[in-house]
């Protein structure tokens, strides 16, 4: 029985990047359970105490829910890979026992740091949310209904190959970025607070907007063209460009309701952003047309010539964490902060650096392209 078969239907390069994605995912996982790296201590003798505790007199659905969603996407990538090895029974069952032992050995790993609280009812949750994961995977593969739908529109619109998997997967860590409460639209790749560079320009009003603008128009214009490379049906480029943008906004109005509590769930929406995202949507318009070559290399200038913007720009004195982001008790808060950040910051390098590689792809593929034979009959020295 082959790979794809066995695996209910996935393609190989489809099991390769999960299983890529999967790793990724779990640095991801322990980066965010050993937060903040400092005050390490020796734990009690019983290291694993905590399977036995009582459970928590206090058990909060908000917790609950960022621990089902934490380990559901792991759940889902590793059950695709392992489901390629042994089915899709078997390989929920080993997706499963992988995420809890991880799980596991990150709460005992906890039980070092006093600012963390290593807990049985977490380790249940992040394994119910593995399982989730977990049993939705087969459902996505192209046997299936839903997922040979979904590989139907994907055929249909999109170019084949695993390089254009990775570019889906970098427009998705695109739209993670916008959970960050207090970064622009668009805004992504901002360093300087991190590496405590110091600014070099004091904030006015006018710059202000003028910045905001030059990073929402350069960045709209870049991931449009990034979008494009990836599409094979050109007549429907605007509605899907459109659809990837409309989720951001969405994504940007939940998280200006639920997460910082704006008292206007639109307070993002500054006169600069406005002003960049109109002029980038009216030259997209026209860079779409050009050269797949072309487009990926102009999203690539436009995405290092926003990151350079946006580090350059002045502070902005009215911007602030949320309450809840600065509370030392909100652990998974700030967990949640930490990544999206970091995810932030480093979007713009995931995405130049992948745009060279589909680059250097596209020049390939047009230099092994044969030229088209000449008509019988006719002189092939005389055809230029």
């Amino acid at each position: 029985m082959s790979v794809e078969a066995r695996g209910g239907g996935f393609s190989p390069h489809s099991v390769r990047l999960a299983w890529i994605l999967a790793l990724a995912y779990s640095l991801v996982v322990v980066y965010a359970s050993v937060q903040p790296f400092r005050g390490w201590r020796m734990p009690p003798p019983e290291i694993l105490a905590f399977l036995t505790a009582p459970w928590p007199r206090y058990i909060t659905l908000q917790d609950i829910v960022v621990n089902l969603a934490a380990y559901a996407p792991l759940g889902f990538l590793l059950s695709i890979g392992w489901g390629a090895r042994h089915g899709p029974g078997p390989g929920v069952l080993a997706a499963v026992f992988c995420a809890a032992g991880l799980s596991l050995g990150l709460e005992a790993v906890q039980m070092f740091l006093p600012s963390r609280i290593a807990s049985n009812v977490d380790l249940l949750t992040n394994s119910l949310g593995a399982l989730i994961g977990a049993m939705a995977a087969p459902l996505f593969a192209p046997t299936r209904i839903l997922g040979g739908k979904l590989h139907a529109v994907r055929h249909r619109l999109f170019v084949e190959g695993m390089a254009a998997d990775v570019g889906f997967v970098i427009v998705c860590l695109w739209l993670l970025t916008q959970l960050h409460p207090t970064t622009q639209l668009f805004g992504t790749g901002a360093v300087r607070t991190t590496f405590d560079l110091p600014a070099q320009f004091a904030h006015t009003p006018r710059l202000a907007l003028s910045s905001e603008a030059v990073v929402a128009l350069l960045n709209l214009v870049g991931l449009g063209l990034l979008i494009s490379a990836l599409m094979r049906d050109a007549s429907r480029r605007a509605l899907v460009i459109g659809a990837v943008i409309g989720a951001a906004l969405v994504i940007k109005v939940i998280v200006a309701v639920a997460v910082v509590k704006a008292a206007s769930p639109f307070a993002w929406v500054t006169p600069g952003v406005a002003l960049g995202s109109v002029g980038g949507a009216i030259l997209l318009s026209g860079f779409t047309r050009l050269p797949r070559a072309g487009q990926l290399a102009l999203a690539a200038l436009c995405i290092v010539a926003a990151t350079a913007a946006i580090n350059l720009a002045p502070d902005n004195p009215y911007q602030s964490l949320p309450p809840q982001f600065l509370a030392r008790g909100a652990v998974h808060f700030l967990s949640f902060s930490g990544i999206v950040r970091a995810l932030s910051e480093l979007w713009p390098l995931l995405a130049v650096s992948y745009l060279l590689y589909a680059l250097g792809v596209c020049r390939t593929e047009v230099r092994q392209t044969p030229l088209a034979k000449p008509p019988p009959g006719t002189d092939a020295q005389n055809v230029p």
